[in-house]
């Protein structure tokens, strides 16, 4: 089976926003995102019938672990 016509995924979940209460929460992918600087997700909150975009995020990489070299002592 191919890919649906118009679908497309997205993360959906719940917030605790503590005395808020608990609100339905979306990511989405930027799919008009042209620079770097804009940002790769949005995070959208549903309020009652309304949608919030209340976030944005961007995609980092993270740098290796750089492990010191043993140094060895030798007697001389």
């Amino acid at each position: 089976m191919g890919k649906k016509e118009g679908v497309k995924k997205y993360l959906a979940g719940v917030v605790d926003l503590g005395i808020l209460g608990k609100k339905e929460a979306y990511l989405f992918k930027n799919d008009k995102r042209e620079k770097k600087e804009q940002p790769a997700y949005r995070l959208i909150i549903k309020e009652g019938d309304a949608w919030k975009e209340v976030g944005a995020f961007w995609i980092r990489e993270s740098k290796p672990k750089v492990e010191e070299e043993e140094i060895v002592l030798s007697g001389g």
